[in-house]
């Protein structure tokens, strides 16, 4: 097999460091010593590397204390989720367009030159948060137990699947060394590997099986699981939800994930109350510094919960938060400087990488609903009412730019004219237009606000649209509900999610996942249709099929010429279709961090404040 090789060289073997806490630990015979903790060749954590040079100025960095996280919804949220992915290869920030992903959770990868199989490397001695070896039988399960499983992974995720759809073939090679087969050449592959947001320890390919057997009814008889099923207030054949509460790759911290090995640098350790999780340094974390300390550097975290977004500034000004990201926004920007001092913290203004996108609901069961929004010219007159110099200025303080995502032209006569074109040029005694069954033309626009930034947002789109004669309303829906409706297909304008950049700028690796994977974004119909090949749910208009198709193409490239001719094509067709619309770009926005906190992001994307949290330390 000629194949193209991407394995991690050789490290030089160095002298291993380790936490006052873990050497404490190996003193009182708790603990085996430090260089029996690390695999053969830790991954050295380098600028330049596992950061941009120049994004963060790298220093060698204290053991101790605690960061303190806060977020809406669950125990840390996005902060916690950003901090704890370890991808199973890696790129340097958030991905560089044309260079090759290096080895992470995998010491490296060869690809054959036809990119239809790829050998994969684990790291000789690597060991789960609890001590136990990382061998291809984690990979194994995660793949036959697991993904194979209909009742664990009901649907195949489209991006492991060959063109068919049928899944990829395993072949282990021996207890560190695996094979990927794929039908059809899939250049991405390593690229999809190698962002945090597509796969991570304990995620689709890889999986503690020593322990997650324990909740696997192959390994352990349903009748032995019944006692838990009873706990978690579960049916007694709900094992598949049983073990998707126990597993750590899942989302959310609950308190039946203590005790679930990682590789990620916290492990759970404690839920005092549902609203608060403590995670503590994972004793087998497989990083280190370049003076060979052994990562991470800060004790523990402890995440937090708010009920409401609007609730996250005061804790921030109060001095009750470490690193706050993912909830703020450059609408309360001045009011978080002046306060700096007294909450003892710096604002670092950074570029978001997610601006928010207008999402239809495509498959709505209301037929005539379907009729107008199907027709370009009903995305088109909202697209041309977004008043976006009033958004930048009203909600963003001046720090964004109009979109290139979406034509960002204003102009609501055109937006009229378009309306009265096809056929809502008809209005009700209070001057609202109907649809063409004679129906007021309504729009709900819901929001789970996860920022703190949505609410007046959405808030002018209501008044821009309402300016074109189109009755609109929003309304906060708690972020579980609202995926409730969406999956249940009850929506009609979501605007509650992200549309993350580096799609946009010359990483289509994560098309699948941000935008194809997302209910919300495509329509449930159109995600039942493109998940299941064509076999189910609604199959898109013709103007919209180059959405899904495109991304096939581009996955089943060879080269890198290959699939930036096939991205071009893509963002064309958002561009020109209007799939979903996105008012603002270029947003910068805050980063909050503890005064003392180092090797924090200086110029670059703000989550990478997160993405590095295991270097993060306090002076």
């Amino acid at each position: 097999m000629r194949s193209v090789s991407f394995a991690q060289k050789k490290t030089t073997p160095m002298k291993y460091n380790e936490a006052p806490m873990l050497a404490e630990l190996v003193k009182q015979g708790k603990l085996p010593p430090v260089e029996q903790r690390l695999p053969e060749e830790p991954l050295v954590y380098k600028e330049g590397e596992e950061v941009l040079a120049g994004d963060i100025k790298l220093e060698i960095g204290k053991y101790g204390g605690t960061l303190r996280i806060v977020n809406p919804g669950t125990p840390g949220g996005g902060e916690w989720w950003a901090i704890s992915r370890e991808p199973l290869l890696t790129q340097s920030g958030l991905g560089e367009p044309g260079k090759k992903p290096r080895g992470n959770v995998f010491k490296g990868f060869d690809m054959s030159k036809d990119a239809k199989i790829f050998t994969f490397y684990l790291r000789k001695g690597m060991k789960w948060s609890d001590g136990e070896p990382v061998t291809t039988e984690d990979v194994r399960f995660a793949y036959e137990d697991v993904l194979l499983n209909q009742e664990l992974t009901p649907v195949f995720p489209v991006w492991l699947a060959n063109e068919d759809g049928t899944p990829f073939k395993l072949e282990i090679v021996d207890k560190y060394t695996f094979r990927v087969i794929f039908k059809n050449s899939y250049g991405l592959f390593p690229y999809t590997l190698s962002l945090h947001w597509q796969t991570w320890d304990s995620g689709p390919l890889i999986q503690p099986s020593h322990y997650m057997k324990k909740f696997h009814i192959k390994y352990t008889p349903l009748d032995k699981l019944q006692p838990l099923l009873k706990k978690n207030g579960l049916g007694e054949k709900e094992w598949a939800r049983l073990y998707w509460l126990y597993a750590w790759g899942s989302w959310g911290l609950g308190d039946t994930k203590i005790g679930c090995p990682t590789l990620a640098p916290y492990v759970l350790v404690d839920m005092p109350t549902p609203q608060v999780a403590i995670l503590r340094r994972n004793p087998y974390y497989w990083k280190v510094d370049a003076a060979g300390n052994q990562l991470p550097y800060i004790d523990e975290i402890r995440a937090d919960t708010v009920t409401r977004v609007d609730m996250l500034p005061m804790k921030i000004m109060g001095g009750e938060v470490d690193l706050a990201r993912q909830a703020v926004s450059i609408k309360e920007v001045a009011l978080y400087k002046e306060n700096e001092a007294k909450g003892g913290y710096k604002v670092k203004l950074l570029k978001f990488h997610c601006p928010i996108p207008i999402t239809f609901n495509y498959s709505n069961p209301d037929a005539g609903w379907r009729k107008v929004v199907w027709d370009r010219r009903f995305r088109e007159a909202l697209n041309l009412a977004i008043n976006r110099k009033e958004i930048i200025d009203a909600v963003y303080n001046g720090f964004a730019s109009p979109s290139r995502i979406t034509p960002s032209e204003y102009n609501p006569a055109k937006a009229n004219q378009l309306l009265d074109s096809m056929g809502l040029n008809k209005r009700d005694a209070e001057g609202w237009r109907l649809r063409p069954d004679g129906k007021r033309m309504e729009l709900l626009i819901e929001t789970s606000a996860p920022a703190t930034d949505f609410i007046p947002l959405c808030e002018l789109l209501v008044e821009n649209w309402k300016a074109i004669g189109i009755y609109t309303t929003m309304k906060y829906v708690d972020s579980s509900l609202l995926s409730q409706r969406v999956q249940a297909n009850q929506t009609q304008v979501v605007v509650s999610t992200w549309f993350d950049l580096p799609v946009i700028e010359g990483n289509p690796y994560m098309i699948d996942w941000v935008v194809l994977n997302d209910r919300a974004k495509i329509s449930t119909g159109f995600w039942e249709w493109y998940t299941s090949f064509g076999k189910k749910g609604m199959e898109p208009p013709a103007a919209f099929k180059p959405v899904f198709t495109l991304y096939r193409k581009m996955k089943s490239s060879k080269t890198p010429t290959e699939i930036k001719k096939y991205l071009e094509t893509w963002k064309k067709t958002i561009h020109d279709t209007l799939f979903l619309l996105v008012p603002v770009e270029d947003i910068m926005i805050p980063l909050i961090v503890n005064e003392k906190l180092g090797n924090v992001p200086e110029k670059g994307y703000q989550i990478l404040g997160n993405f590095g949290g295991e270097v993060l330390f306090y002076r």
